[in-house]
């Protein structure tokens, strides 16, 4: 007996139709790789990324500058009275040899809250953009301070704020630095850092394998630093 064909050239048929569909569809939109994955048109907005306060009763995020372009206001919302304020404004975050904000990559608050640490101008290390500038904020002041001034430019890294508030401690050029905000000296605590052995951060198998990238933090009374110290075979 002669078996029948039809339903697999009914199922050819339909597949030739609906693919044609799909063609003349992809054609009238112009849907492209571009537009998917290179001009983000089809990007969903994100939340702004919000950071608590130490003391917990306010938390902050960023919101574009309406004078500035490419610049960020720091705003506050208040838990208890539910008020929301523009916290620092972008005019503010002007270095005195500069005409224009700070763009803000991230930030993070003194222990007081009296300060605010921003990093900026930032280069790519690996996978993520790890090195760069920092720079102090004193919301009493009003004044910008800059941080390892000596050092090369986007070269620090990991910079946070000692448990008091008055030192700050970072990684360049893989050496390990404390810097003094009330006289700006700078303290090296580690000087064989170089390609092959690394101080305060880790290498690029660490980071693949198990997302470790800081490699250094204060004690909780602000007297010591732990540090990994790492021999990098290339």
């Amino acid at each position: 007996m002669k078996p029948k064909l039809f339903p697999y050239g009914s199922f050819i048929l339909l597949f030739v139709v609906f693919f044609g569909e799909m063609n003349a569809q992809q054609d009238n939109d112009s849907l492209t790789t571009d537009r998917l994955y290179k001009a983000h048109e089809f990007q969903s907005e994100r939340m702004a990324e919000i950071k608590w306060t130490p003391d917990g009763t306010a938390y902050t995020w960023l919101e574009e500058s309406k004078e500035y372009s490419g610049a960020y206001d720091v705003m506050l919302y208040e838990m208890k009275t539910g008020e929301r304020s523009v916290y620092i404004r972008a005019e503010r975050l002007i270095p005195r040899t500069m005409d224009n904000p700070l763009k803000i990559e991230d930030y993070s608050w003194s222990p007081d809250k009296d300060k605010l640490l921003i990093f900026n101008n930032s280069e790519r290390v690996w996978r993520y953009n790890t090195r760069g500038d920092y720079w102090v904020f004193d919301l009493e002041t009003y004044e910008l301070y800059q941080l390892g001034k000596n050092l090369p430019a986007s070269s620090l890294m990991f910079a946070k704020f000692s448990p008091d508030g008055t030192r700050l401690g970072y990684v360049s050029g893989h050496n390990l630095y404390v810097e003094y905000l009330s006289s700006g000296k700078i303290k090296q605590l580690t000087h064989d850092g170089s390609e092959n052995i690394i101080n305060g951060t880790f290498d690029w198998a660490y980071e693949e394998e198990f997302s470790c990238r800081d490699g250094f933090r204060w004690s909780p009374d602000g007297k010591k630093i732990a540090y990994l110290n790492l021999l990098r075979f290339i």
